[in-house]
């Protein structure tokens, strides 16, 4: 199916496929507007306060209460009234008095930190598409110009170093899929992501194997107990390394591999004959 040129085409596009879903995050912005409601209820704050501490002034022995009838007390519901609705301004996004968005403006901002920045291969794949073409002007499209300020979907299992490499390699036509349901422009690849992660586990098992059986083999024909020392040195590092940069483990996980690693190395050396 073709879309007009223009914002049609180009949100026919972004939605095509969650490698080109991006989005501005409009973090200065967000950081304005929170700076700005701060500093309506500080002032609102520091009033409350000094209503609290003249009556405190006045009348030391008396709790401050919302029962009382003097003028302090309804200035006092009169401020109260108005830091709740700066508070709702600040908190809560409401349309006709019902709540829509259960995240609160702070948290929607937070949220919109924790979410990814697109990969380079998928912005750069946006920005071909867009000078090729031009379905904006120049001014409509610079959403694209500030990389860092652009968030993309979360995806259900995070890609790894080897996931990032494979789709930047991706010439074969195996790892695309039929583009026909999404688009019909043939300049337009589709990657295949459940073929995309069959493959990284495949090769992710290749290397997992390589790595206990060629230290294994070297070892075993070493009798020098340095030199065994550098070769358990040497692939515990490379194990290290893929471990960091094929995939997406954290630091105590990527510790507690290399140090299982560099066990069951120290273990085989120690059963070897003449040990």
């Amino acid at each position: 199916m073709s879309f007009p040129r223009g914002y049609p085409s180009l949100s026919a596009f972004l939605s095509s496929d969650k490698d080109f879903a991006m989005f501005r995050c409009f973090k200065r912005l967000h950081t304005r507007v929170l700076l700005h409601k701060q500093d309506e209820l500080a002032q609102l704050e520091r009033q409350l306060d000094e209503l609290d501490q003249a009556d405190n002034a006045t009348s030391p022995f008396s709790p401050t209460t919302n029962r009382r009838g003097d003028a302090r007390s309804n200035q006092r519901r009169v401020l109260l009234v108005q830091i709740e609705g700066k508070l709702n301004e600040y908190s809560k996004q409401k349309l006709l008095t019902i709540d829509i968005f259960p995240d609160t403006l702070y948290t929607s901002y937070m949220n919109h930190l924790e979410r990814p920045e697109p990969e380079e291969p998928q912005i750069k794949s946006v920005v071909s598409w867009i000078d090729g073409k031009k379905p904006l002007t120049r001014e409509e499209s610079g959403f694209l110009d500030d990389w860092g300020d652009l968030r993309r979907p979360k995806q259900s299992t995070e890609r790894g170093g080897l996931e990032v490499f494979l789709s930047m390699c991706a010439s074969s036509p195996r790892l695309h899929q039929a583009s026909s349901s999404k688009s019909n422009d043939p300049c337009i690849q589709f990657l295949n992501h459940s073929k995309l992660m069959a493959a990284s586990r495949s090769i992710a098992t290749v290397l997992a194997v390589f790595g206990l059986v060629a230290p294994i083999v070297i070892l075993y024909s070493v009798e020098a107990v340095v030199s065994r020392l550098w070769i358990i040195s040497g692939f515990t590092a490379i194990f290290s390394s893929a471990l960091r940069w094929l995939t997406m483990s954290r630091n105590y996980e990527i510790f507690s591999a290399t140090a299982a690693y560099c066990a069951v190395m120290v273990v085989f050396v120690g059963s070897l004959p003449g040990n």
